[in-house]
């Protein structure tokens, strides 16, 4: 949750040769692969509200992050470019307003392509992203396709409302990594008066570390999808 950045290695002229699978065959590639995913914490201009989606499509149809799968040789900020691009329209060529948030697995019991009941497994890296202007939210626009509705909700409402604990987790850990931002800019400008400020953002820094860890102790989350008659709960652990 203070990493800088999520490194991309390339050994050797790496060259894509990525092609469309039909559904048949994209299937059985989900039964034997564990497909990596870059997804987005969107935050308003004040950094007071993040913006999140509600899916109406398997795996997980219910309030979600926005993003995807990694194409092959994407670095993760070029693949989080490229789906807000195409879930939200948005254009955002700084790679430095893409911070890393955690990284996380999934494991889910039903998948939109057939047959569905086999699943499919995901790694995620998870950034937050902070809209600059009013502008910017304006052309915050879900796609239809995946998307049933979105809304602009505090950190808190997540934190305490029957969410995913891996929206949960996400949330609390780009707190965390907020309060470790403040600690390393107190840093960089010296310290403070005798270290008092350093040693007050380090308490918090860890009390938010705690608390993100402390977020998946709660298991009471429960998915129930009427528009797709589905109803399942989460188990979780390290």
């Amino acid at each position: 949750m203070f990493q800088p950045g999520i490194p991309y290695h390339e050994t050797g002229p790496f060259q894509s040769h990525r092609t469309f699978l039909p559904d048949d065959q994209y299937g059985v590639a989900l039964d034997n692969l564990v497909k990596g995913c870059t997804d987005i914490l969107l935050l308003s201009p004040d950094t007071t509200r993040l913006f999140l989606g509600k899916r109406c499509v398997q795996p997980q149809p219910d309030w979600w992050f926005l993003g995807g799968r990694i194409f092959p040789g994407e670095t993760p900020v070029e693949s989080c470019r490229r789906l807000l691009v195409r879930e939200l329209g948005l254009d955002i060529a700084s790679v430095e307003r893409f911070r890393p948030v955690c990284c996380q697995a999934f494991a889910f019991a039903m998948r939109e392509q057939e047959p569905k009941h086999h699943g499919t497994a995901d790694v995620q890296f998870c950034f937050r992203v902070r809209l600059e202007d009013e502008e910017e939210m304006r052309k915050a626009v879900l796609d239809e396709k995946e998307y049933c509705d979105g809304k602009w909700v505090e950190p808190s409402e997540v934190l305490e409302g029957n969410y995913h604990p891996a929206l949960r987790y996400a949330v609390a850990c780009m707190l965390a990594t907020e309060a470790y931002d403040r600690l390393e800019e107190c840093e960089a400008k010296g310290g403070g008066d005798n270290d008092e400020e350093i040693v007050r953002l380090t308490r918090e820094f860890i009390k938010k570390s705690r608390e993100a860890k402390q977020v998946l102790e709660r298991t009471d989350y429960k998915l129930d999808s009427k528009e797709l008659d589905y109803a399942t709960t989460v188990n979780t652990k390290f």
